[in-house]
């Protein structure tokens, strides 16, 4: 399972910026780290290479190169110690949606209250896909 958070129909996607300041302002443990998205999005760029047809066109590609070393990998937690309650994603500056997966079901229902406020923050839809 995961979730995907995006812009409410009748709202725009937040900068960058001012979504790493409310994640600040919410969270007790906000960690970035451009590095570790940097090697995910290479990770998916070579997959989406391999994988190609219908499942990615050329500007899904594009978008992954152009956000190699713009992008952060996001975690958050209340409390950095914790096994399971914690939301894990890549910030991309040129995509609006945040998709949210998990390592297991206890894994999703542990991070459920930090996955319903990061869309209450956001002021984003969540949904289940």
């Amino acid at each position: 399972m995961a979730h995907e958070l995006t812009p409410k129909a009748d709202g725009s996607p937040l900068p960058v910026d001012e979504i790493i300041r409310r994640l600040h302002d919410s969270f007790a443990h906000v960690e970035l780290d451009v590095e570790a998205a940097s090697r995910d999005l290479e990770e998916s760029l070579r997959y989406m290479a391999r994988a190609g047809g219908p499942h990615y066109d050329n500007e899904d590609i594009e978008r992954a190169r152009r956000s190699i070393g713009r992008s952060a990998c996001v975690t958050l937690a209340d409390d950095p110690n914790t096994d399971l309650a914690y939301l894990s994603f890549i910030l991309e500056p040129d995509h609006e949606k945040i998709f949210i997966d998990y390592e297991s079901g206890r894994h999703e229902e542990a991070s459920r209250e930090l996955r319903e406020r990061l869309a209450r923050i956001l002021d984003y839809e969540m949904e289940l896909v």
